[in-house]
């Protein structure tokens, strides 16, 4: 049984350490997808702190008079002190603005964000950037990830090689680093490999969701307008969303085009580390009222799964303290497929003479 693993984990572990090797070295980069683009962008992403914000709907109104022709669709406010609030209009072009004074600080058309390097990192760490055909490529070696850490373990778990002999030769090294290392990070690189294949295949977040006890709700329908009603201030629906919410952010207001869509308002609780966080309020354009509230605080357990996956992914679940260890355990995936291979070649000399003496 040792012998079918060791071919196992060798042979898939040969046919996946080139893509594994920069899938991994580009997954411990987009840990600071973020910072990267603010590093590199700094003229649209940083304003002077201050005390005072202006309101989300003057800030949508400056927009539109500078840009007479444009459609608003959502509206991001400024999470922290010292960063731009951002308007994205209809096409996908970002507006950055000073929370406070409602300056323009400038715009970012959609074909501008994709060919910045946190975005080309993103692109290339799900497809290689190679579309449809990349993102099979790197789906496949996802699930091969996981189960050379799974046959990995089985390996390691007879000699349980905790430490790199001193003095040693550099194939002993090697063969010790590998182990090492690989039994080290194996924790999370199990949550890594695991999350990474529930995100590739959809179907499986599918699977998860049926955990739950009550079947997923439909959109909610925007009610028809009375005669003559107007859209309610962007600034009442949000104190109408936190109302619904107490004690979550907001951090985006979606504002279809469409008037029979919902205005949906996109809310984090401090435990909830994705970036836009997945608490929603759908609410009624015209009347302001709460037509529907998806808590994650109430979720059932499918939901939770979900909407945890990428965080356990990225390593944004508990914050610093994983995004660090994420970053390291990335760099020992890394690290495998490069030791990994060694190994392999450093025994070729034996496998051959092994081949010639059973031939007779």
């Amino acid at each position: 049984m040792q012998r079918a693993f060791l071919a196992l984990h060798r042979y898939l572990a040969l046919g996946a350490a080139a893509i594994l090797f920069v899938v991994a070295l580009s997954g411990a980069m987009l840990v600071f997808e973020g910072a990267i683009d603010r590093a590199l962008n700094q003229d649209l992403w940083e304003v002077e702190p201050a005390s005072g914000r202006m309101s989300l709907d003057d800030l949508v109104t400056r927009v539109r008079g500078a840009y007479p022709d444009v459609i608003v669709s959502g509206l991001t406010p400024s999470p922290v002190d010292g960063r731009a609030a951002v308007v994205s209009v209809a096409g996908g072009t970002q507006v950055f603005m000073n929370p406070s004074t409602g300056k323009i600080l400038g715009t970012r058309s959609a074909a501008e964000r994709d060919a910045g390097l946190a975005r080309r990192l993103h692109v290339f760490h799900e497809t290689l950037m190679a579309g449809t055909v990349g993102g099979i490529i790197v789906g496949v070696a996802t699930v091969m990830a996981l189960v050379l850490v799974l046959s990995g373990i089985v390996l390691w778990w007879p000699l349980k090689l905790w430490r790199v002999q001193a003095g040693a030769s550099w194939k002993r090294v090697t063969f010790d680093l590998h182990h090492l290392l690989g039994a080290s990070a194996a924790a999370v690189l199990l949550l890594i490999t695991a999350s990474g294949v529930v995100i590739v295949y959809p179907v499986l977040g599918d699977l998860l969701a049926r955990l739950d006890r009550t079947p997923a709700r439909a959109r909610p329908v925007q009610p028809t307008a009375g005669p003559g009603a107007g859209a309610m201030s962007l600034d009442s629906l949000v104190r109408v969303a936190g109302v619904a919410l107490p004690g979550a952010d907001v951090m985006n207001v979606s504002m279809p085009k469409d008037v029979k869509t919902p205005i949906v308002v996109a809310l984090r609780f401090p435990e909830d580390r994705t970036p836009a966080g997945r608490s929603r309020v759908y609410l009624d354009r015209f009347r302001g009222t709460v037509l529907r509230v998806d808590n994650t605080r109430k979720a059932e357990i499918g939901t939770r799964l979900n909407n945890l996956k990428r965080s356990i992914h990225t390593g944004d679940w508990f914050g610093a303290p994983t995004q660090v260890l994420w970053i390291l355990a990335a760099l020992v995936l890394a690290a495998q497929a490069v030791t990994g291979v060694l190994m392999w070649w450093n025994g070729r000399a034996g496998r051959l003479a092994a081949g010639r003496a059973a031939g007779g």
